[in-house]
């Protein structure tokens, strides 16, 4: 009798143990992150410069703040293993208002036109944790592109120059139907040298609404 009652509670624990690893790849399979996606949002962009800024009586102004309004649009996919562990990659794109500064050169005594474009696409990589079906958590590691251009009115000479940089971010997605889902992250981009000053560097912040294909 002992032996059929330890035979039985055997059985029933690999059974339970089995159960649980179907009821994980189950959650994996129909997890609403193993899709493909597309999306819009909005948020804001806070970046700004190491560089001074003087006027034309040589005052000091803070350092140069490009602080935009900014629109998203965003394309990428992703997949959730068995172990709830999620990896992707998206490209993003932010629009925003062109900034413009004056630069005041002490030495040529003249203003320089220097401008940073608002336009700043960004590839990325995406690691995260995927509670349920419904809910991720993830990181992202990538590079953003943005344009630098300076016109030296002395000379009457300037041009323009695409940067990169790093950007490092964390979010939150959570999936309210099949298709759709929402996301809020942020992202600091460590910014890109131009005459031996560091520029775009800090914060942007944004809400994505994003609609979902399925494997």
């Amino acid at each position: 009798m002992k032996k059929v009652m330890l035979s039985a509670a055997v059985c029933a624990m690999a059974f339970s143990a089995n159960a649980e690893d179907v009821v994980v790849v189950e959650s994996a399979r129909t997890s609403a992150f193993n899709s493909i996606y597309g999306g819009l949002g909005i948020g804001g962009s806070f970046l700004k410069s190491d560089a001074d800024y003087l006027d034309k009586d040589g005052n000091h102004h803070d350092k140069a703040k490009a602080n935009r309004f900014i629109g998203s649009f965003v394309l990428g996919g992703g997949k959730v293993f068995s172990n709830n562990v999620y990896a992707g990659a998206e490209l993003l794109m932010d629009w925003g208002k062109n900034k413009k500064f004056e630069i005041y050169d002490k030495s040529k005594k003249h203003t320089d036109d220097f401008s940073m474009k608002g336009f700043i696409p960004q590839l990325s990589a995406k690691v995260g944790y995927a509670f349920k079906n419904d809910t991720l958590v993830y990181g992202k590691l990538g590079c953003a592109w943005s344009k630098v251009s300076l016109y030296d009115l002395g000379s009457k000479e300037g041009g323009s120059e695409t940067k990169s940089s790093v950007v490092l971010g964390l979010g939150a997605e959570k999936a309210f139907c099949k298709k759709f889902s929402t996301a809020l992250e942020g992202d600091y981009n460590f910014g890109w040298k131009f005459r031996d000053e560091r520029y775009n560097k800090g914060w942007t912040v944004r809400a994505l609404v994003k609609y979902n294909v399925k494997y």
